[in-house]
């Protein structure tokens, strides 16, 4: 369904048939896809004409989502940051996973502007 509405993100008309070319959806799943999503009010299906397009509530959305992943942050300062990772637990930052695979405390310390620069691993 997600390569749906990366088809449908213009915002124009679409016919199921070329959706299904492009999706490699059969038009039976496109159909039921179309019908669910209509149902919730993010796209408009018109079952006569088999067409379909992305709603413009939902339009404006993913407009706004692309822009702010384009803009980048106006960072200031430096970031940095003290993290107390517990014994066999995990943290996340920036896409990045760390895991603390000991019986300890483990103690992060953090620099960061845009992305993580610096990690020193010390005990707690």
């Amino acid at each position: 369904m997600t390569n749906l509405l990366k088809f449908l993100e213009d915002g124009a008309w679409h016919t199921l048939p070329e959706l299904a070319q492009k999706t490699g959806h059969t038009l039976e799943e496109l159909v039921r896809y179309c019908e669910t999503l209509t149902k919730h009010g993010i796209i408009q299906y018109d079952p006569t004409t088999n067409t379909v397009r992305l709603r413009q509530e939902p339009k404006n959305l993913i407009t706004q989502l692309h822009a702010e992943e384009k803009a980048e942050p106006n960072w200031k300062k430096p970031g940095v940051a003290t993290i107390i990772i517990p014994p066999e637990k995990s943290f996340h930052i920036q896409k990045v996973t760390i895991h603390n695979m000991t019986k300890q405390d483990l103690q992060f310390e953090l620099k960061f502007d845009k992305k993580l620069k610096e990690i020193a691993i010390t005990q707690a």
